[in-house]
């Protein structure tokens, strides 16, 4: 009898501790479930209560206030604004390709001094007024592209590696328009090791890396529209 009780004993403790094993898990994730909930109850009561002053405040102290001040933001965005970001984007990139494959092998005054000569045409009258433009005018005519590289086959051997980081930076250096123009407002310039018939019209004004850099000898008036990109629409 009393054997009997003590196996109905270790199945009834043996039972409790199956019922409380499966219960301690689903238990756990119930309250893993409340306190998920409770945080982003709390993130939402904080996104609800916020406005712009109090974000100003607590945009260090709070990583959900700062998202919240980003997001806020971009609510001031204009569709003038998307085409601002995408023809820098576009200029930074044309800009770059032309310090590559015209100056990679140069110094840093050097690389700058090419994106000068390009930025310069940009803002004459005489030339497109983009730096793609620029860069670019005449590449779909045999031999009437203004940048050598843009028609001779340069660009069939993509830029890669460290000469091309470097070049998008300087090209980015170069877009802040905080540099100055080593190349005294030049818009010509050809490698030192020849002398075409052109440079004889124009102004020498430097000689920078291994290139000499020209300009007209007349002063320019009313110069064009320049679509630099530099500062964002207001």
């Amino acid at each position: 009898m009393r054997k009997e009780q003590n196996i109905k004993g270790w199945v009834t403790a043996l039972a409790v501790i199956g019922t409380v094993s499966a219960v301690i898990p689903a238990v756990g994730v119930q309250a893993k479930a409340q306190r998920v909930n409770a945080q982003w109850a709390e993130a939402a009561a904080e996104f609800r209560a916020a406005d712009l002053d109090t974000l100003a405040v607590a945009r260090v102290e709070s990583p959900r206030l700062r998202d919240v001040a980003d997001i806020r933001s971009l609510s001031s965005l204009r569709v003038e604004h998307r085409r601002w970001a995408e023809t820098r984007a576009s200029e930074h990139k044309c800009l770059a390709e032309a310090i590559y494959y015209e100056a990679r092998s140069e110094s840093r005054s050097g690389q700058l001094a090419v994106a000068d000569v390009v930025k310069n045409r940009v803002k004459s009258k005489h030339y497109p007024n983009s730096i793609c433009a620029v860069v670019y005018e005449g590449a779909h005519r045999p031999f009437a592209c203004q940048f050598s590289f843009a028609c001779d086959g340069s660009m069939d051997r993509a830029p890669t590696g460290k000469a091309w980081e470097r070049s998008k930076n300087i090209a980015q250096v170069s877009l802040t328009g905080f540099v100055p123009d080593l190349t005294k407002n030049s818009t010509h310039y050809h490698t030192v090791n020849i002398e075409p018939d052109w440079a004889g019209t124009l102004e020498f004004k430097a000689k920078i890396g291994f290139h000499k850099f020209y300009r007209p000898s007349w002063r320019e008036r009313n110069a064009g529209t320049s679509a630099i990109a530099i500062a964002p629409p207001t």
